[in-house]
């Protein structure tokens, strides 16, 4: 006797093991949503709690480093001309440096607005 075939030409009994398949890969994929979902809120709270509290101390320490790396490059590039350490000479070229560099940046800023 011949197995008794769906409308799709599948041995019966073929739906109903695809469809427990289908409804079990249903329950993992939202159990999966759920748990990305989660994960995405904890590391929202955490990066509230945690992180942005502290991003005004890390700019200020950057912004510290990024002032003194200026600082020591000023001064390499005026002893590199050779101006002594300790000189008035040495001191107004410190200053033309960082008067040099902030018409730098100025005009970097003010081509980069666009």
């Amino acid at each position: 006797m011949p197995r008794r075939k769906t409308l799709l030409g599948q041995p019966a009994g073929w739906a109903i093991k695809s469809s427990k398949i289908w409804e079990t890969v249903g329950r993992v994929y939202d159990d999966v949503e759920i748990a990305l979902w989660a994960t995405l809120f904890a590391f929202v709270i955490y990066f509230i709690a945690f992180i942005i509290p502290k991003l005004p101390e890390v700019r200020a320490q950057t912004e510290r480093v990024r002032v003194q790396e200026i600082a020591a490059e000023n001064a390499f590039y005026c002893q590199k001309l050779g101006v002594k350490v300790g000189t008035d000479k040495h001191e107004q070229c410190l200053l033309d440096l960082e008067e040099f560099r902030l018409k730098v940046e100025k005009r970097i800023y003010d081509e980069s607005e666009f």
